[in-house]
């Protein structure tokens, strides 16, 4: 493996040089439009004058924000699109050579109502007051970073695509914002350093949208510009930021080396150990970054949320939470998630470039894995999993925006240990805004696969198998109406281990339509609905999943939404031989606000006949499935019984009967508490318990499952690049005789422009 590295780390050089030439070339031939002098609905900003500092302290007392022009033409986006808000907002912009600076002004006649805890960071959502700023520092509106702040001064932060028309709160930038009480109501400020911000050279077709979210009764959203309910995206029609004048200079070197100081202790066995670790992000022009890691503690400081799994057969998705992936995330979104970051899971390096032009953008990325994760093994009727060795990848992500269309390719290539086979893939896929209405896209991948599954359940080198995925996407989306139609072609011998793929050798058709009214009756929004889906074996043309589902959709005042399906022809099979199972069962769910100090519960049951995918009938040994009456049910609930408590319990379960009697139950719970000494300061203890329990039959053995982990974790954050944490966890896990594990760790993350601002 050694000997492979060098020859991968040339393959990740041409293939970044390769993009940055076509970036260099189209940002060479980037628009020469001439620039209007006047824009309609811009937001102006101003210079600061040398020597003026704005302190960040969500105040706008400086004199500077009294020269600074006021945009206050806001509009409601929720719930009556286009009317006048009921809060008046204000917003303006000043920068210097260093940065932007947002000040917002959030006028209320009720100051008492405005609802301004502190969260994590990261929590910062429609059940608080809360401003944001969308910035598109490009100027296509494909994707914008955005910033929140809320009422306590609490920061969130993230990237919106356009694609999808989805926020990602993976992405954590250099940023700072606080925000203050007053009188008439309350005052954000934002600091956007130059440093943070995707730009191109010369490039200064910028965008900006403001938001205010204002949770009362009914729960209003504000924007600076006018969202329509038919647009295709929530930032399609931001405004121009206008005046705004780049520095000369935009390249920065930052180091963050860390240092994690663990001791596990395993059945009574102890171990400790030091681990330092280096991550860098050097920006050498506007539009190139170049991210190195070395070591990196790839650990979860916060525990996954708990899913289901017992009487699932296919595998489950899982969020990334791991800095040296969130450099422009959006350009890892493809329409069928090919680049699966979670299936790294313990590199050894990783160096990365990323291109981001006005009409191409484009990221390249070289891996050295540990391995000892899981490889995916999808089939048509559920996921099967191989030890995963150490491997070496690189993978190339290019993309262009013109406007209404966008398209681009990925290559992946995945090497394994010890001559244990290989993975590649490659193919393009595009966007195309074919209307204000309509959205197509579409990727086709082709995936070549020498490693191959061995008897002991790892992988080892075998003859190539060769498969072909194809999916194609259509979506209208109206005033009153959305339609959805989906064709998913994936070969049997498709595989690709690099990005999420827990299905192959299906073809899949699905179709949505839904057709609702504003404002009818107590309703904000009510939604009749359809929604149809068939997946056919493609080697054997057996059904393996077939369902019509009628339902209902609505939103309420107290921040109500809630749904009702009717699963009244719902088939599905677990093998090639097994008989269709005819679920039948009602589907329902509700999330509301009920107070200020009670700020969410979230909630779903399905209840009928249920699939039981573990038992049934036998052919060849092996349960088939059988229909069971049944239930699954999950609720969660965040609570604020005290205004630096943050408390939030989950509760997943599912139960199946046979004649009567319990069959399968399986229960997983998160409970969660958090103290904030501020809002970067805070105590986060967890306690998880999952529980399995399966009552023997003909094929199936009997289970009783039982494991928990306590977490207690202090956490001081003083930017994205500086933090630390202490903190501990415990696990039993087994039957009467349980194993048990414990850790307790020091993790500090260090920012040396952290250090230089401290100095100076």
């Amino acid at each position: 493996m050694a000997r492979r590295a060098p020859r991968l780390l040339q393959m990740a050089a041409l293939l970044l040089g390769l993009a940055l030439a076509g970036g260099e070339a189209a940002g060479q031939a980037a628009s020469a439009q001439a620039r209007q002098g006047a824009l309609q609905g811009a937001i102006q900003a101003a210079r600061l004058q040398p020597g003026e500092l704005i302190k960040i302290d969500g105040t706008l007392a400086h004199p500077a924000w009294q020269r600074a022009s006021v945009h206050d033409q806001f509009v409601e986006k929720f719930p009556a699109t286009g009317e006048a808000p009921s809060h008046p907002t204000r917003v303006q912009v000043l920068f210097d050579d260093q940065a932007i600076y947002v000040g917002i002004t959030a006028l209320d006649a009720q100051p008492a109502e405005i609802r301004d805890r502190v969260v994590r960071h990261d929590g910062v959502n429609r059940t608080q007051d809360f401003v944001a700023v969308y910035i598109d520092a490009i100027g296509t509106r494909s994707s914008a970073q955005f910033f929140r702040v809320n009422a306590a001064g609490s920061t969130a932060d993230g990237l919106q695509t356009a694609a999808d028309d989805s926020e990602d709160f993976s992405p954590d930038y250099d940023w700072d914002g606080a925000a203050t009480r007053h009188p008439e109501g309350w005052t954000a400020v934002m600091r956007l350093p130059f440093a943070s911000l995707r730009f191109a050279e010369g490039q200064q077709d910028w965008r900006i949208l403001v938001a205010r979210r204002l949770p009362r009764e009914q729960f209003h959203l504000f924007t600076s510009v006018l969202v329509p309910r038919d647009a295709p995206s929530f930032i399609a029609t931001m405004q121009p930021l206008a005046g705004v004048t780049l520095p000369e200079s935009h390249s920065f070197l930052t180091l963050r080396p860390g240092l994690t100081l663990r001791h596990t202790r395993d059945d009574g066995v102890g171990r400790t150990r030091t681990e330092a670790s280096l991550d860098l992000k050097w920006r050498p022009r506007a539009e190139l970054v170049v991210d190195g890691t070395l070591n990196p503690d790839f650990s979860q400081v916060a525990l996954d949320v708990p899913q289901l799994a017992g009487n699932s057969r296919f595998a489950l998705f899982l969020a990334e939470k791991r800095p040296f992936f969130f450099e422009s995330a959006d350009l890892l979104r493809t329409p069928t998630e090919a680049l699966y970051s979670r299936s790294f899971t313990q590199p050894r390096f990783g160096l990365r470039g990323t291109w981001r032009g006005p009409q191409w953008a484009g990221t390249a990325f070289a891996i050295q894995d540990k391995g000892q994760g899981l490889v995916l093994l999808p089939g048509p009727y559920g996921t099967g999993a191989a030890e995963q060795p150490a491997s070496d990848s690189v993978a190339l992500r290019a993309r262009s925006d013109t406007g209404a269309l966008a398209y681009g390719g990925i290559a992946v290539a995945r090497r394994y240990e010890q001559g244990r086979g290989a993975n590649d893939v490659l193919g393009p896929d595009f966007s195309w805004q074919v209307s204000d209405a309509w959205r197509l896209r579409g990727q086709w991948l082709h995936s070549r696969s020498t490693a191959r599954a061995d008897d002991a359940g790892g992988l080892r080198s075998g003859p190539a198998v060769q498969g072909d995925r194809v999916r194609l996407v259509a979506v209208r989306q109206t005033n009153h109406s959305e339609t959805f139609v989906e064709v998913d072609q994936i070969g049997t011998g498709f595989r690709h281990d690099t990005g999420f793929v827990n299905q192959a050798g299906v073809r899949k058709l699905e179709a949505f339509q839904s057709v609702g009214w504003p404002g009818l009756g107590p309703f904000n929004e009510f939604y009749v609905n359809l929604e149809a889906r068939h997946v056919r074996d493609r080697r054997t043309g057996a059904v393996v999943q077939e369902t019509l589902r009628p339902g209902l959709w609505f939103t309420a005042r107290r921040n109500v939404e809630g749904w009702l399906h009717l699963y009244g022809h719902a088939r599905s099979r677990t093998s090639a031989q097994a008989a269709p199972l005819a679920e039948r069962y009602v589907s329902g769910g509700l999330t509301m606000t009920p107070a200020s100090w009670f700020p969410l519960v979230e909630s779903s049951l399905d209840i009928g006949r249920l699939a039981d995918t573990a038992a049934g009938p036998l052919v060849g040994g092996v349960p088939q499935g059988e229909v069971r009456r049944g239930a699954r049910f999950n609720l969660s609930a965040r609570l604020r019984p005290l205004r630096a408590l943050e408390f939030e319990p989950r509760v997943n379960t599912g139960r199946l009967e046979r004649d009567g009697e319990l069959a399968y139950r399986e229960t997983v719970q998160q409970w969660l508490a958090v103290w904030h000494f501020d809002a970067r300061h805070n105590l986060r203890a967890i306690v998880q318990r999952a529980a399995l329990e399966r009552r023997a039959e003909p094929g199936v053995a009997a289970t009783d499952a039982l494991s928990r982990t306590e977490s207690l974790t202090y956490a001081w954050r003083l930017s994205a690049g500086t933090r630390v944490y202490l903190g501990g966890t415990r696990t039993r896990s087994g039957g009467p005789v349980p194993a048990t594990s414990s850790e307790a760790f020091i993790k500090l993350e260090l920012d040396t422009a952290d250090l230089r601002s401290l100095a100076s």
